[in-house]
């Protein structure tokens, strides 16, 4: 097992679409950075943020919690696009059954994938928020504000600890989903169609379910979205912003319930992937 998993760490690293999603990732952290230290500089209308708020996301308290919203939102559809390549690019090189002959079998081939690309995700994870800290010191140094970093109590930093594993939780369905779709499909662009358009499109279904009242309002509870909004809320942003980055006004589940029902799609998920591997013919076709 631990050769496969550093076999597909080495691929995963000579890929230029790793290199790519990087840069992509780190690109998009520092353009919103940039473009919110554009907005603070000018007059917001009435309707707007209340008054500092785009000044505390630019502070160095919300560095961290800002940048793990940032890879909560956007770094999902990075993962789900190198989740799903993994596994679907060696069906569309017809690697396949090459990779299957040279492996300790089905199962341990899978997993190391899984593990290899989990890796992967943290890493990226860990440079994204590095970025982040690194554009708001640049931020707070040319927008004149204080380097105050009293801040960075124990418990501030267990926070962060923490809330980086949350962030990772909620990128484990849609991510799983695209690989399971990867295998369904064989092919890497079913499961990051299907990925990246669950987690855009699921946002405005379950909107017109919630107005729609009536039984048809609790479904949502029971989907990835708002459970994952009701994780996202434990990262404590400023108020003002949609509820937050990335929030809205609806009653959102509860933390326990959000954290066993996305168990539920990750091991769903994971169980059907591994399942439909081992039992189907492998095939390029």
């Amino acid at each position: 097992m631990t050769r496969l998993i550093a076999a597909e760490l080495f691929k995963l690293r000579k890929r230029l679409m790793t290199r790519v999603l990087l840069y992509v990732l780190v690109g998009i952290v520092v353009v919103l950075y940039l473009l919110l230290y554009a907005v603070s500089r000018v007059t917001l209308p009435a309707n707007g943020p209340p008054p500092g708020t785009l000044q505390n996301l630019l502070g160095l308290p919300v560095a961290l919690p800002f940048a793990m919203s940032i890879l909560a939102s956007f770094g999902s559809v990075l993962a789900v696009i190198l989740t799903a390549s993994i596994i679907g690019n060696e069906y569309n090189w017809r690697t396949i059954r090459t990779m299957l002959i040279c492996s300790e079998g089905r199962l341990r081939l899978l997993g190391a994938k899984l593990i290899s690309v989990g890796i992967l995700i943290i890493t990226g994870m860990v440079i994204g928020l590095a970025a982040g800290f690194i554009m708001s010191l640049v931020t707070t140094a040319i927008g004149g504000y204080s380097f105050d970093f009293s801040f960075a109590t124990g418990g501030y930093l267990w926070d962060q600890f923490l809330q980086f594993w949350r962030t990772l939780y909620v990128l484990l369905p849609y991510t799983l989903l695209g690989f399971l779709f990867a295998i369904v499909g064989r092919s890497a662009m079913p499961g990051i169609a299907l990925g990246i358009g669950v987690f855009f499109l699921e946002s405005i279904v379950t909107t017109f379910m919630i107005l729609a009242g009536g039984w048809v309002a609790r479904i949502p509870d029971f989907l990835p979205s708002a459970n994952v909004r009701a994780i996202n809320t434990l990262n404590q942003l400023p108020q003002g912003i949609g509820g937050g980055f990335g929030g809205d006004n609806f009653q959102l589940p509860g933390v326990t319930h959000a954290f066993i029902t996305l168990a539920i799609y990750s091991l769903i998920f994971a169980v059907l992937a591994f399942y439909l591997f081992r039992k189907r013919d492998v095939t390029t076709n």
